[in-house]
């Protein structure tokens, strides 16, 4: 089972892993954790409401809070399919589901807690940005249809590739 633990002094690998550094990564965990604490007082991992107090079980699937963002933060970036996400994880693609949608769950509810979710409404969009000095679009480079005509290609060719 792939843990918190074996990559975090790894930080290329934890970047490959999760799309971001260990320092970031801490930073979400510390919000995450308090989400997950609300949460686990007062209902299981199936959403149910709890009757007995939360316990760490040894062969319990993804104990640590830290597993648990590492699991979710993994699933969205690399966006395999459940059945190969659980054998990585090592548990049955049933409970890499209920995972799943619990940890987007808690997720969402971090980043909205840190004020980090998407802005949906282009009305609060504008007022936000305008405060904002600089705003860095990350683009896709697409394909474009080149003039025939050769001293019109220079013109609107940058040079930056060779072919």
């Amino acid at each position: 089972m792939l843990t918190y633990q074996q990559v975090e002094n790894n930080d290329k690998q934890l970047q490959s892993l999760v799309g971001m550094g260990k320092g970031d990564f801490e930073l979400l965990h510390n919000a995450y954790e308090m989400t997950w604490r609300k949460y686990i007082a007062h209902y299981n991992v199936n959403g149910k409401i709890r009757i007995r107090p939360h316990r760490v079980r040894k062969d319990g699937d993804l104990e640590r809070t830290e597993d648990q963002l590492l699991f979710i933060l993994h699933y969205l970036k690399s966006n395999s399919i459940q059945e190969h996400h659980a054998a990585v994880y090592g548990m049955r693609q049933s409970h890499a589901n209920a995972w799943i949608h619990l940890l987007l769950k808690l997720l969402h509810q971090t980043l909205g807690g840190l004020g980090q979710l998407p802005e949906r409404k282009a009305s609060k969009l504008k007022k936000l940005l305008a405060n904002i000095k600089e705003v860095y679009i990350d683009g896709t480079e697409r394909d474009i249809q080149r003039p025939s005509d050769n001293e019109t290609q220079k013109a609107h060719y940058s040079g930056k590739k060779n072919s």
